[in-house]
């Protein structure tokens, strides 16, 4: 084989690497966002469904959601939603996750306290509950200050045949950045 093509480096292997370029987090490389933004703009109780392409998709707040863009502070992550049903018991075990909560777009997953206010987080897609994120529940200011990270509420599997639905009712990073723009 002919080994002439390939180049060589010489040097350290840092110098290698396009350091000029932010570099991604896990999220932004292997997850695509989709947007649900609040009809009360008012509120901007905004919200963020990032799908990996196996599914797998993480809620988290949007980057117009109040508590980002106000840099609230959040006393509880509160996952008893009534009084019968609370999200942290949630057990899916296995690859079709049996007994995970079934989940529709406006199922209520937990309520974010501010000292001003409650955000109720909505699941956003038909989907089973795979877990609450027991990091945010331990430390509730990882969602305000890594939303796209292990700042993530929740970790869901969309049902199969609804995934495209799904999407297609929510808004793509560049319809949610252009309606984001206009409103400032």
């Amino acid at each position: 084989s002919d080994l002439s093509s390939i180049k060589a480096n010489k040097g350290p292997i840092e110098d290698s690497i396009d350091l000029t370029e932010k570099y991604q987090s896990v999220t932004e490389r292997y997850y695509t966002p989709y947007y649900k933004i609040d009809e009360d703009r008012t509120r901007k109780n905004d919200l963020c469904l990032q799908l990996h392409s196996n599914r797998i998709s993480l809620v988290t707040l949007a980057p117009s959601h109040p508590i980002l863009t106000k840099n609230l502070q959040i006393k509880e992550v509160d996952c008893q939603v009534t009084k019968s049903l609370d999200r942290k018991k949630n057990k899916a075990v296995g690859k079709g996750k049996k007994g995970g909560q079934n989940l529709d777009p406006t199922s209520i997953l937990c309520h974010l306290e501010t000292e001003d206010a409650r955000y109720a987080v909505e699941a956003i897609a038909p989907s089973k509950l795979i877990c609450m994120n027991k990091l945010v529940l331990d430390n509730p200011s990882l969602i305000r200050n890594r939303p796209d990270a292990e700042g993530h509420i929740a970790i869901l599997l969309p049902y199969l045949g609804q995934i495209e639905e799904c999407k297609a009712s929510l808004l793509s990073k560049e319809a949610y950045d252009k309606i984001i723009s206009e409103e400032r």
